[in-house]
């Protein structure tokens, strides 16, 4: 092979300079990633904190991770204390349930191995446990806004559609409508129409419970699936809902109010009880609306009204 020869100008080749270039940088040591954390000179420590990590890359809830920091504790030799009883001589204060439950604090004996453990891995690993809660709430929050109805803020008809297929016997489904919505889009515009669903989205988020399931099942037409609650209860709930609509939006409300059908699951499932309190709801408003109807089956007589 010839050898490489400098240039008139005494410069080597771009490319002889290339490859001393990269020869030189293969040489030199790259960069650390991360640190080697504190317990790199522990070797049951390491592989304690290692485990919990890889736990916590395949966890899908704040519980499992919270779970993940409470078994790492444990695996450091240490127990978990409520911190309304935690010593400051064998408790560190760091709070390890991340907002799940009540808070705790990683303790063990003063001055033992654990003790240095505890001290030297839990508060870091904390940290990155905090940091997947983060990317998981976000993800949830995420997952949360593309099932949500824009307007009014419940879920949309094919979120709650999703819900409604996981209904178990006992719970309870109510369906609402706004009685003469058309009268307000015809006289007073789109604007306030929607100015009126907003409404009723914001009174239904405000009136069940968190665990709930409130949704948009189209037009002017909102449904919920309450989990474990009896058809005489939702029916309460929905008297409460109607008496507080016409209260809150008297110009929205009158002149007739919400029509809305309580049905129970059965063991025929959710999409027979909304079914049921479809035909529930419209048996008030053929009677002239404004009233809540507990869906039977004989089909006679109507709920309460205001």
């Amino acid at each position: 092979m010839a050898e490489a020869r400098p240039g008139p100008d005494g410069a080597l080749p771009p490319s002889v300079l290339a490859a001393q270039q990269a020869a030189a940088r293969a040489g030199r040591q790259r960069k650390r990633a991360y640190p080697l954390g504190a317990s790199a000179d522990d070797p049951k420590a390491l592989v304690a904190q290692l485990a919990a990590t890889q736990a916590l890359l395949r966890a899908e809830s704040e519980v499992e991770v919270s779970d993940v920091v409470s078994t790492l504790v444990h695996d450091l030799g240490g127990a978990l204390v409520p911190a309304r009883f935690g010593e400051p001589a064998t408790a560190l204060a760091v709070d390890v349930s991340l907002g799940v439950g009540e808070p705790m604090l990683p303790s063990a004996d003063p001055v033992s191995v654990a003790a240095m453990r505890i001290s030297a891995v839990v508060p870091e690993f904390l940290e990155t446990a905090r940091l997947v809660l983060a990317r998981l709430q976000g993800e949830a929050r995420r997952d949360d806004e593309a099932t949500r109805d824009p307007l009014t803020g419940v879920l949309t008809r094919r979120a709650w559609m999703r819900r409604l297929s996981l209904a178990e016997p006992g719970d309870g489904i109510c369906l609402v409508d706004l009685d003469h919505f058309k009268a307000v889009n015809d006289t007073a515009g789109h604007a306030a129409g929607d100015a009126v669903l907003r409404a009723m989205g914001e009174l239904l988020l405000r009136t069940f419970r968190k665990g709930d399931s409130c949704g948009r099942y189209g037009g002017d037409e909102f449904v919920c699936l309450a989990p474990g609650l009896s058809g005489d209860v939702l029916m309460a709930k929905c008297d409460r809902l109607r008496q507080t609509w016409l209260r809150e939006h008297p110009q929205h409300g009158a002149p007739g109010g919400l029509s809305i059908g309580v049905a129970e699951v059965g063991e025929e499932g959710g999409r027979a009880a909304l079914l049921a309190a479809d035909a529930a709801m419209y048996r008030g408003k053929t009677a002239g609306g404004n009233v809540t109807v507990l869906s039977s089956t004989d089909d006679d007589g109507l709920g309460r009204s205001a």
